[in-house]
């Protein structure tokens, strides 16, 4: 099999020892005993764990957890996307605390870039949040991308919510975030999947597992990927490594390892483009490399 060219739907470059952006990072890496997250994650190091696979392009996220740090983050980012030698774009964050007139000062800010493709928030908004219409108002008025971070529990009404914003793109992060991995949760999550998919014109990032499988390697994933292709199909998923922090439980070069032979036994090689690089292009609207 020809390995496939991968527009990464989701990945962080950080340099902590650098950049006082991330105490979050430094009390997960604790928390999980994981001290290596705290190393350097640049893009030639990201770049690195391809080796035999073709890097086509990438999304970075941010994951600055410092008060506004993501503004610092974000100037960074011009320099250090400037270099790479594939097209990169960036997913913003914003304070979903701030008044409605800063937060949308802040995201004027990251949007002057002409990488900035949209937002997503990873902690403290919620359905019901008094940012929410206002981040999702600016969002579709700028024709812009929505990362949605939910739960099991908060997607039925995330739904409802992003009913009202028909023309916004919405990329479901991280297969809506599983958190029971028996094969009853995973019965669970896959019918919630299909609910939402069936429901909604979303597309849903395949990635994550690395946060959540205690081992990732074919047969554990193969189960997770037939649920999430049964639900939104291979025009709707898009392929994200999560790194560094799906180094919690896989390498990189072992996660590509894994779903590159497994989506080839699985999809057509049209239906592994898309899912590997095209939906990718398609929603973050990412040139091909020249």
């Amino acid at each position: 099999m020809t390995p496939p060219t991968i527009v990464d739907a989701h990945a962080h470059l950080w340099d902590p020892a650098a950049h006082p952006w991330y105490p979050g990072l430094h009390a997960f890496a604790e928390h999980a005993a994981s001290p290596w997250l705290l190393d350097r994650h640049r893009y030639t190091d990201y770049a690195d764990h391809h080796a035999g696979v073709p890097l086509g392009g990438l999304v970075h996220v941010s994951a600055a957890t410092a008060p506004h740090a993501y503004l610092a983050e974000a100037r960074w980012l011009e320099e250090e996307l400037a270099a790479a030698p594939v097209p990169a774009v960036t997913i913003g964050t914003v304070d979903p605390l701030l008044p409605a007139a800063e937060l949308v000062a802040h995201l004027d800010e990251q949007a002057a870039s002409v990488r900035f493709r949209g937002a997503r928030v990873y902690g403290g908004l919620e359905p019901d949040s008094p940012a929410t219409p206002v981040l999702l108002d600016w969002l579709a008025g700028h024709g812009l991308v929505f990362d949605l971070v939910a739960s099991p529990g908060s997607l039925p009404a995330w739904v409802d919510v992003l009913a009202a914003h028909p023309g916004l793109a919405v990329v479901l992060e991280h297969l809506g975030t599983p958190h029971d991995i028996t094969p009853d949760g995973r019965a669970a999550w896959a019918a919630t999947q299909r609910t939402v998919a069936e429901s909604t014109d979303w597309v849903c990032k395949f990635s994550g597992l690395g946060m959540v499988l205690p081992e990732v390697d074919a047969d554990t994933v193969r189960p997770w990927l037939e649920g999430a292709v049964d639900a939104w199909g291979w025009d709707r998923l898009l392929f994200g490594s999560n790194m560094p922090i799906d180094s919690l439980h896989v390498r990189h070069a072992d996660l590509l390892a894994v779903i590159v032979p497994l989506v080839g036994s699985l999809a057509s090689p049209a239906e592994a483009e898309r899912f590997f690089a095209g939906n990718t292009r398609a929603t973050y609207d990412l040139p091909v490399a020249g």
